[in-house]
């Protein structure tokens, strides 16, 4: 094979590598992203602001959940029924609860937010839940706050 892509003559031109090559030379590469409960911080301004990493979009049917292994968004399930996530719904990276997942979060918004990305909230009230044990689910609001200054509570949700 001829080192250069000129039809044999050696000009001392380098050859543009094939693309089988480019991509073999991109795999060999090894890359690691980010994991989102380990990796991301709870953010500088907890307890009193902390980030969610949103698991399940807002109106969604599709279950979501956190592969603890890859870090990536993984479909846990399909609800078959006219049940849909009210709010987004997601976690705070670095906490563990008894069931050995991240502590869970209800975040109250108006607009639906993609799986897998994180968004900045404040906790607004807690409640019970019950799964296969029972722990805490915070229920949030996304901190506008930090932002326009303003503070909002839960009596001005209800």
């Amino acid at each position: 094979m001829s080192t250069n892509d000129n039809n044999g003559s050696d000009g001392g031109e380098k050859r543009t590598p094939k693309l089988n090559e480019r991509i073999l030379s991109s795999l060999s590469k090894r890359t690691v992203a980010a994991h989102p409960w380990h990796d991301l911080e709870i953010g500088p301004e907890a307890p009193k602001v902390f980030n969610v990493v949103i698991e399940i979009t807002k109106g969604s049917k599709v279950k979501y959940e956190l592969d603890k292994k890859t870090g990536m968004i993984k479909v846990d399930r399909i609800l078959y029924s006219s049940v849909v996530y009210p709010h987004n719904y997601g976690f705070i990276p670095r906490t563990l609860c008894e069931d050995n997942d991240p502590l869970d979060v209800l975040v109250l918004m108006q607009e639906p937010v993609l799986p897998g990305c994180f968004l900045r909230a404040r906790a607004i009230g807690l409640m019970p839940m019950i799964d296969q044990v029972m722990h805490p689910l915070f229920i949030s609001k996304v901190s506008n706050s930090a932002v326009s200054g303003k503070e909002c509570g839960i009596k001005s949700i209800i």
